[in-house]
């Protein structure tokens, strides 16, 4: 089977409603790069499928996670009258499906979220290993409810900051890419994705009606934080975020960062709102303080040779 065809019948399951994960529809990964998906076959029909990116790096084939996507999922078909011992044994044929029609790869490193399968022990037995990451996750509350989870010094910082900012759904995307490399720069960082990967993902987000820029505006009418909210069908993602010196004196962006709650559970109705969180101490504190929950991500990673999976451990 052809990449091509592979794709095909990826786009037809996305099209029939069966995966609906943002991160997993075809035009978010063809806007971001290179991309692939195996597919897992059980009597000559397809019950499961993985996309994934390709690269290399040190002179190496990769399969790995494609640019700005927080996790992915791995679909399999599953009966709703399947009995949990009989589905375990059909789990692990389909993940072994999968796995064994992934093209040649030096290093395989990928991140799925808790809904991808009920345990990891298939890779396990295919000496895959993990490391458990986390996010931080809010369910949908209405805007009462939400205003009495914030701590008193998130709400107080709220009130002070909403006093200097308006905040626009107007955000040009060299404007925004300026700020969030502003960001990493703070941190001596360089930015790690490039202006026209963010502009062409942009374009793709706008195009399918998935998201929206926010922007906090002093009152001399300078953009002094952004951020990016995307969504699918059930939970919205705060996926990039960015400020300056300002920006961070006056807590702009938390302020953004309510905004994207309302737009969220207010106007899109989602069931869940993603921070797409950090292992961050300084980071986590700030998510908790809004009274997200911690939820569990999965790393599964492998390396061909001892060698390279020490190389990658020295370059992450």
């Amino acid at each position: 089977m052809t990449i091509e065809e592979r794709k095909a019948i990826y786009q037809t399951f996305c099209d029939e409603g069966k995966i609906t994960s943002l991160f997993n529809q075809p035009w978010w990964l063809e806007s971001i790069g290179s991309w692939d998906v195996s597919l897992g076959m059980r009597n000559e029909q397809v019950v499961g499928a993985m996309p994934f990116a390709t690269g290399r790096r040190l002179g190496i084939s990769t399969i790995g996670m494609p640019a700005l996507t927080h996790h992915l999922r791995l679909w399999m078909d599953k009966p709703p009258d399947v009995s949990d011992h009989k589905w375990l044994t059909r789990e692990k044929q389909i993940i072994w499906s999968i796995l064994d029609q992934l093209p040649g790869y030096g290093y395989f490193s990928m991140v799925f979220d808790e809904k991808s399968f009920d345990n990891w022990l298939p890779f396990h037995w295919k000496q895959f290993r993990q490391e458990m990451r986390y996010t931080f996750v809010m369910d949908r509350v209405d805007a009462e409810t939400l205003d009495q989870q914030l701590s008193r010094n998130l709400k107080r910082n709220l009130r002070e900051a909403e006093e200097e900012i308006v905040i626009s759904r107007e955000v040009d995307s060299s404007t925004f890419y300026e700020l969030c490399r502003n960001t990493y720069a703070k941190q001596n960082l360089k930015m790690p994705y490039s202006k026209e990967l963010i502009s062409r993902l942009d374009a793709a987000i706008i195009k399918n009606k998935a998201g929206v820029k926010l922007g906090a505006i002093n009152k001399r009418g300078q953009f002094i934080a952004v951020s990016y909210l995307v969504w699918d069908q059930d939970t919205a993602y705060y996926l990039l975020a960015g400020d300056n010196e300002e920006g961070r004196a006056t807590a702009a962006s938390i302020v953004l960062c309510r905004e994207a709650m309302q737009i969220a559970f207010e106007e899109r109705k989602v069931n869940q709102f993603d921070f797409c969180g950090s292992m961050l101490e300084n980071i986590t504190d700030m998510r908790r303080q809004f009274g997200a929950r911690s939820v569990p991500l999965m790393k599964i990673f492998k390396a061909k040779w001892k060698w390279l999976d020490l190389a990658y451990a020295l370059t992450r």
